[in-house]
């Protein structure tokens, strides 16, 4: 089903605020577009939900819809206030609260929403509301970039005019693409003091040590939280792999990787030796529970990030060194995983079947032909049939819809590789968007003697960290951290070297 007239408004309504709030250099302008973007996108996600049984369910529970109601008001309001008399905390909060999903059960289902974020989110742009400044200068990367990131969006809501899936196109644009492509816009108009990073980095540091200590008790207590699904896969593995307050033990595993990348920068710029060993205390805490994750995408992201950190510290002798770390690390999860020992488990096993859709997804963008019938796959293609939409694919959020119908009827949303994902969904047209996107992001944060501050790299380190990780997982555009990254490269590269923004040594 195609995406109705007002579906189609309320999605370019959406993303077109989002986009100029983000390209936008007026702060009226921008505060302007900030909330029309925010208003409109649950407007949207209601919309297209309102008649599914379990939101007819929750319609009729008017106590629990004031209850809410009442909570995030009160919270709202609280946030706001907060900001207005410290405006330091929203960006440490708005890193702190950046992976916290909160279990929603709406008429019996249960939703995990990132509801701290949004919170913060819609607060940081109340209380920006009233803060006067001009606009300022930036070099031509990160205007690059922010117009890059418009066309992203931009584009997103028109291809998703023509998919196949138009409720996951809106839930993307609801959920995702327009409240982070916001939080870019407030995270990169800031100015980030030594102080200011230090403590966003504290924060950081803290809530990935804290999850980690979550993720080591469930691997000794052999208990899961969220996902009922691993603890049946974990009972075919001769490995226990930990989610933590996550849902995906990837996921989790991406998130651990970027704090891991975010201390080992610290840790190579060197610092007091009471930090440092905090430092070290904490970086050993994560990388245990990362190697619980059982994710080798996300230790192949930590691998990329310090060699990011090494080659930015020490060039190429630096890389070397972690090189070696990655491949023992990388060995040692392998051996550690076992010998898959059946068909279902081979089935379950750490790769969970990610080459067959990122195939499927090569087969419904035409770069490969379909499988003939009986080649192993359960609905192949009927004779005649054609799959390949090359030039604007499937439509945005199409993914798991047309490989569904086209190539095999599996649950899922993505190809888990990002490239791919783009690729089946919006053509050659989204591709090219998506690379010049990369382009402007790599550029922004490795560009410019990024190797000269320590928060750059920092941040030039994870940003490369999770770019990989989005080549062999999923994740890109619909992860808040890549926003945050970016939004804080630009600010930085809007500050020199040896600056405020910059942390000593």
């Amino acid at each position: 089903m195609k995406a109705s007239a007002l579906e189609l408004l309320g999605m370019l309504g959406a993303c077109g605020g989002a986009a100029t709030a983000v390209i936008a250099r007026d702060r009226r302008v921008q505060v302007a577009a900030m909330a029309a973007a925010l208003v409109i996108a649950p407007i949207l996600v209601a919309g297209d939900v309102w008649d599914e049984p379990r939101v007819i369910d929750f319609r009729h529970s008017p106590a629990q819809i004031a209850a809410g109601a009442v909570l995030a008001i009160g919270a709202l309001v609280l946030l706001t206030a907060a900001f207005r008399r410290w405006p330091g905390a929203f960006p440490v909060l708005a890193v702190a609260v950046l992976p916290l999903r909160v279990p929603l059960e709406i008429g019996g289902e249960t939703a995990n929403l990132l509801v701290p974020l949004y919170l913060v989110i819609a607060a940081g742009v109340i209380a920006r509301a009233r803060v006067e400044r001009p606009p300022r200068s930036e070099d031509a990367w990160p205007t690059r970039l922010r117009w890059a990131l418009g066309a992203t969006l931009v584009l997103y809501a028109i291809q998703a005019s023509y998919s196949v899936d138009v409720p996951n196109a809106i839930e993307n644009i609801g959920f995702f693409l327009t409240p982070f492509a916001v939080l870019f816009a407030l995270l990169a108009d800031l100015d980030w003091s030594a102080a200011l990073l230090r403590r966003t980095l504290i924060a950081v540091a803290a809530v990935a040590a804290a999850c980690a200590l979550v993720g080591i008790y469930q691997y000794f207590a052999r208990d899961l939280f969220l996902n009922p699904e691993l603890f049946d896969a974990n009972e075919l593995h001769v490995y226990f792999r930990v989610n933590s307050v996550f849902f995906d033990p990837n996921v989790f595993g991406r998130y651990l990787a970027l704090a891991l990348a975010a201390i080992a920068a610290c840790l190579a710029w060197g610092g007091e030796r009471r930090e440092l060993g905090i430092g070290v205390a904490a970086f050993a805490l994560i990388l245990a529970c990362l190697a619980l994750s059982y994710s080798l995408t996300s230790f192949a992201a930590l691998i990329a990030g310090l060699a990011t950190v090494g080659i930015l510290r020490w060039r190429w002798r630096g890389a070397a060194a972690i090189a070696a770390f990655g491949v023992v690390s990388l060995a040692a999860l392998l051996i550690a995983g076992g010998t898959p020992t059946s068909d279902i488990q081979t089935d379950r096993s750490i790769d969970s079947g990610h080459s067959d859709l990122a195939r499927g997804g090569l087969v419904l963008f035409g770069l490969l032909d379909p499988e003939p019938p009986g080649a192993g796959v359960a609905r192949p293609p009927l004779a005649g049939e054609d799959v390949g939409r090359p030039i604007a694919g499937y439509g945005s959020g199409s993914f798991g819809r047309a490989f569904f119908d086209h190539i095999e009827p599996a649950r899922t949303t993505v190809s888990h590789s990002e490239p791919i994902t783009v690729a089946a969904e919006q053509g050659v047209i989204g591709l090219m968007v998506y690379v010049a996107l990369l382009v402007c992001a790599l550029a922004t944060v490795l560009g410019a003697s990024a190797g000269a501050s320590l928060a750059r790299a920092a941040v030039a380190a994870c940003f490369v960290a999770i770019l990989v990780d989005s080549l062999g997982y999923t994740g890109f555009a619909i992860d808040p951290a890549m926003w945050a990254l970016l939004g804080l490269g630009v600010a930085l590269r809007r500050s020199p070297p040896g600056s405020s923004a910059t942390i000593p040594a």
